[in-house]
C-alpha cells in the first residue's frame, strides 16, 4: 500500500485514540480497586460516634455508683482535725443520706432493704459527726483556757488543762479510728457479698455450691487472715 501523508496521519490518530482508551481503562480499573472516599468518611464518622457513645456510657456507669460510703466518710472524719473539715464531711454525709433515702423509696425487694440498712449506718455516722463537732468546740475552749492561764502565769492550772486536753484528744482519736475501721470492714463485707451474688447469678449456682467449689479449689480458706488484711487500711490521723 502506498503510504501518503494523509494515511499516516489517520493511522496515527487511530493509534493515539487506542492508547488513550487503554489508559482510561487501566485508570478505571485501578480506581475500582481503591476504597470509596465517601464510604470511608461515613465509616470514620460512625466509629467516632460509637467511641463517643462508649465514653458517655462508661461515664454514666461510673457516676451512678455511690461516691461516698459510710466507711470512706468515717475515715475522713477520723482524719478531720478542724471544724471546717468536719463540716465538709457532714455535707457529703447529708448528700449521701438523701440519695439513699431516694433509693429506698424507688427501690424494691433486696435493693430497698440494702438501702434502708445503709440509711441506718449513715444516720449513725451523722450523729458521730455532730458529736465530734462538740468535742472540737470543747477542745478549742480548753486551749484558750490554757493560753489564758499561761498568760496569767498560772503554771499549775495551765499544766492541768494541757494534760486533760491531751488525754481527751488521744481518746477521741482512738475511738474515731476504731469506728472508721469497723465501717470500712462493713463496706468490704457488703462489696464481697454483692460480688459473690453476681458471680452466682452468672454461673447459675446457689451460695452453698459456690462456697464448696471455692473451698475445693483453694484447699480451704483462712478467714482470719482475710479480716487481718482488711484491718490494715491506713487511716492514721
Amino acid at each position: 500500500m502506498k503510504v501518503t501523508s494523509n494515511n499516516w496521519q489517520t493511522d496515527a490518530n487511530v493509534a493515539y485514540r487506542a492508547l488513550n482508551l487503554k489508559e482510561d481503562s487501566e485508570k478505571s480499573t485501578e480506581a475500582s480497586k481503591l476504597p470509596d472516599t465517601d464510604t470511608l468518611d461515613r465509616t470514620a464518622e460512625a466509629l467516632a460516634g460509637l467511641k463517643s457513645e462508649e465514653k458517655d456510657s462508661s461515664f454514666r456507669m461510673k457516676s451512678s455508683a455511690p461516691k461516698d460510703s459510710v466507711g470512706q466518710l468515717a475515715a475522713e472524719l477520723a482524719r478531720a482535725e478542724t471544724r471546717l473539715d468536719v463540716q465538709q464531711v457532714m455535707s457529703k454525709a447529708m448528700k449521701a443520706l438523701a440519695n439513699l433515702k431516694m433509693s429506698a423509696y424507688v427501690g424494691e425487694g433486696e435493693d430497698a432493704k440494702k438501702a434502708r440498712q445503709m440509711i441506718k449506718r449513715m444516720e449513725k455516722l451523722i450523729k458521730r459527726i455532730q458529736k465530734k463537732m462538740k468535742h472540737l468546740n470543747k477542745e478549742e475552749q480548753m486551749t484558750n483556757d490554757q493560753k489564758r492561764a499561761e498568760k496569767q502565769q498560772q503554771e499549775q492550772k495551765a499544766k492541768q488543762i494541757r494534760e486533760e486536753l491531751r488525754s481527751r484528744r488521744r481518746k477521741r482519736r482512738r475511738d474515731e479510728r476504731e469506728y472508721a475501721m469497723k465501717e470500712l470492714n462493713e463496706d468490704q463485707k457488703q462489696q464481697t457479698g454483692e460480688l459473690l451474688s453476681s458471680v452466682m447469678a452468672g454461673l447459675g449456682m446457689d451460695s452453698g455450691s459456690l462456697y464448696l467449689s471455692a473451698l475445693a479449689g483453694a484447699g480451704g480458706m483462712d478467714l482470719s487472715a482475710a479480716s487481718g488484711d482488711m484491718g490494715s487500711i491506713d487511716i492514721t490521723v
